[in-house]
């Protein structure tokens, strides 16, 4: 089950963290993915973000972090406590506000268009490329993974870039350094999306052995979306990751409306023969906050993924699944995961 960050410093701070971490565990599922890196902050007091310009609060939340007031510790210690896997959520990835505090404090670590755009997905995007920004991210994830007993970290579909970036001046002299010539103008050249490519894989390579060297049984787990479209569309090579033994699970995102679509996808995706290297499971979208999936809707898509023998499934989100914007009874959505679910 995925879970935002808001949603957790508000229970945090009403005292009801235990029933929600509680409530999964009834609900007979076994693994929380909560966000801890989102829009420039952090779920928990982070001396990383903190030296990087960053706030210890997040100004959308009503109540503030303080360094006393841990939310991820709690959540760790919660889930233990009801037997679940804790894997922290890098959910922002390399997106990040232009506004924000990091942002602003290091305008050289965001990558731009041609035309120097430094938005797209109403975000600008941390050149993955740039030596301070890896070691940056790096350093914010290894930090959780050093002070917290965690089972593993998460990265997604916002840890690639899209194939319109790459122009900034540390790049294209990088590039011209290797070439001897400019990067190619045409955003989707094969050669020049690979190259782009490969540098964030040495990326991903430089996380997965930074973690395991501090937490060496730790699950080092990437939620994408299909292969084809993450590479086409964010330089995001995830096969590759699998191939290299970069990944212990991967959990690809199938949102589809149409249960059909999503039947195919399963199949078509470009990643069911991925199974034979890697715990492969599904991730399902339950819907937004005023449009959720029925408990009925939920139950199809699930079964369609056993019959597919995946590893497992994972919800976006709580919010929509099971708490306060679910479509379903409580009880209904109670008995359908319970039957479901029952090892």
């Amino acid at each position: 089950m995925w879970y935002l960050n808001i949603v957790f410093t508000g229970m945090y701070y009403t005292t009801r963290l235990d029933e929600v971490v509680g409530n999964v565990a009834k609900h007979h599922l076994n693994t929380i993915y909560p966000s801890v890196w989102n829009r420039g902050h952090t779920l928990h007091p982070s001396p990383i973000a903190e030296q990087a310009g960053g706030l210890l609060r997040d100004p959308r939340a009503s109540l503030p972090l303080l360094p006393f007031g841990d939310v991820l510790s709690g959540l760790v210690q919660q889930a233990h406590r009801q037997h679940l896997r804790l894997i922290p959520w890098f959910e922002y990835g390399l997106m990040i506000p232009v506004n924000s505090a990091i942002a602003k404090s290091h305008p050289d670590w965001l990558t731009v268009t041609q035309s120097g755009e430094k938005t797209k997905d109403f975000a600008g995007w941390l050149n993955p490329f740039h030596p301070e920004v890896q070691q940056f991210i790096v350093n914010l994830i290894v930090d959780v993974a050093k002070r917290y007993p965690i089972d593993g970290i998460q990265l997604d579909d916002h840890f690639g870039l899209p194939i319109e970036f790459g122009y900034d001046v540390y790049t294209t002299k990088l590039y011209q350094k290797e070439y001897g010539r400019k990067p190619p103008s045409n955003p989707a050249n094969a050669q020049w999306m690979a190259w782009r490519a490969e540098k964030l894989t040495q990326l991903m390579r430089k996380i997965t052995l930074s973690v395991k060297a501090v937490r060496p049984r730790a699950v080092v787990s990437l939620s994408p979306n299909s292969p084809d479209f993450a590479y086409s569309k964010y330089l995001q090579d995830w096969r590759s990751w699998v191939r290299l033994g970069l990944l212990d699970e991967v959990v690809v995102q199938v949102y589809r409306q149409d249960l059909a679509s999503f039947k195919s996808e399963l199949y078509n995706g470009g990643f069911y023969s991925l199974q034979n290297l890697v715990p492969v499971s599904i991730g399902l979208y339950t819907g937004p906050f005023l449009g959720a999936k029925s408990i009925q809707r939920l139950q199809k898509e699930v079964k369609a993924v056993q019959a597919a023998s995946y590893s497992g499934v994972s919800f976006f989100s709580w919010e929509t699944t099971l708490w306060l914007f679910k479509k379903s009874p409580a009880q209904a959505v109670e008995k359908v995961f319970v039957e479901l679910f029952q090892n």
